[in-house]
């Protein structure tokens, strides 16, 4: 998926320029930049100023806060998910898996920040090859796996007998793998073109096609992440989806259980609207990009075309930070897990000891039957707590100071069974 917000696939149809690149011709696209000047690597001095300090400055404030919330935000469902074995489903897993995805995605948001202060890449070539390839790859990751939870779906609601034979932990460990495998794959051309090249402000961080395909090269590039990275996935999510509806409308109550039928409906709809919020974030963005393909050609970038530029990238760039939020809001499962986890990080271990001092037990005025259980407790020599209703047993004796009770935070039943931001056509980090 292309949003790198620096990979140089030519933001229309530029008149290229020629440079030489360690004493290789090759053509570099005009690139179409976040700098104050608006121009194309520089190499078009009759380009006007254009100064946006304001949408600058808002765009790396928004940046950075989609930074933190998102990293914060998947990294509490990366761990609810791998530290309590009840929502530890197939789901749950292809869940993690876009998480990590989505993490790998935003980690790249700081490298922008700084590229677009100082109009310029710093970090060397290394670091420009491993930003734009792990920013693809995890981009076209997302939306992979987005497809394959329409899958899951699909198998989970439609064909119940081969559920069970397909939606196991090692079938979704094979696809998961399969999953980041094809995304690598995919983003060859970028870990083949993506290099330096200088300009007036210091380096570029593009990809740079070689002279021969340059027209061919910068429109493919951008067709094939379109039709790979988003319209594809699409497609087939809304058939997946299309089916899914129409098993859930048809099957009756005979043939399913009220409460699994009302299970398989709230994991859908969590599934579904993951993916709608998918689409209406990278939606603008691709639109951007294709147009700018059938767009006539120019030589520099207007205030206009630079601002809706920002504004689709940020869309894009949010999407990875609202996953964990819906969850938290659709998911009852993911948010007693959140609320769990952020208690135990406050110092309240789930299965921290109680002191009661005295050795008495604290009695409600009122509660008979409280008092009851307190008298059996005590002539036991033992602790009974009660949890979500039901009494078991402690093993701890009550000592002559305090008593140690475990405190059980409950936990939900079962869990619903659920990267480069390349830049428009040509936006150069260097330029950002």
């Amino acid at each position: 998926m292309q949003q790198l917000i620096s990979v140089n696939s030519s933001c229309a149809a530029t008149s290229p320029f020629v440079m030489e690149l360690e004493d290789v011709e090759m053509y570099g696209h005009g690139n179409f930049s976040y700098d104050d000047n608006g121009t194309y690597n520089g190499t078009l001095e009759n380009c006007p100023n254009i100064n946006l300090p304001i949408v600058y400055v808002v765009t790396q404030v928004l940046y950075a806060l989609v930074c933190v919330v998102g990293l914060l935000g998947n990294t509490l469902v990366i761990y609810v998910v791998l530290r309590y074995s009840k929502m530890q489903t197939v789901t749950n897993m292809y869940i993690v898996n876009l998480a990590i995805a989505d993490e790998c995605f935003l980690i790249g948001i700081p490298f922008l920040i700084v590229t677009m202060s100082l109009r310029s890449w710093p970090f060397g070539r290394f670091m420009c090859k491993a930003y734009m390839i792990s920013t693809g790859i995890n981009q076209f990751t997302s939306s992979i796996f987005l497809c394959i939870m329409s899958a899951d779906r699909y198998i989970a609601v439609c064909h119940p007998i081969a559920a069970p034979r397909l939606r196991t932990p090692f079938v979704s460990r094979i696809v998961s793998a399969a999953a980041w495998t094809a995304s690598a794959l995919v983003m060859t051309p970028i870990f083949m073109y993506t290099t330096l090249i200088p300009t007036d402000n210091g380096l570029s961080c593009n990809i740079v096609w070689p002279k021969r395909d340059f027209n061919k090269g910068q429109t493919s590039f951008t067709l094939y992440s379109f039709a790979l990275g988003f319209a594809a996935p699409l497609t087939l999510i809304f058939v997946f989806y299309c089916l899914v509806i129409r098993k859930l409308k048809t099957v009756g109550p005979k043939n399913k259980s009220k409460e699994k039928k009302r299970s398989h409906r709230k994991v859908t709809k969590l599934v579904l609207t993951v993916i709608a919020v998918y689409v209406l974030c990278w939606l603008p963005y691709w639109a951007f990009q294709v147009a700018l393909i059938y767009s006539p050609p120019t030589e520099c970038a207007s205030r206009i075309t630079i601002t809706v530029f920002l504004v689709a990238a940020c869309f894009s760039y949010s999407n990875s930070a609202m996953n964990p939020i819906l969850y938290a809001f659709l998911s009852d499962n993911f948010k007693k897990s959140f609320l769990k986890a952020c208690t135990c990080a406050a110092g309240k271990d789930v299965n921290a000891t109680l002191h009661v001092e005295n050795s008495v037990i604290p009695r409600k005025r009122g509660g008979g039957a409280a008092r009851a259980q307190a008298r059996a407790i005590e002539s036991r020599g033992g602790l009974s707590v009660a949890v979500g209703g039901s009494r078991s047993e402690a093993s701890t004796a009550l000592t002559s100071r305090s008593v140690a009770a475990s405190e059980v935070l409950p936990l939900e039943a079962r869990p619903p069974t659920l990267a480069p931001l390349i830049a428009p056509n040509g936006l150069s980090h260097s330029r950002l």
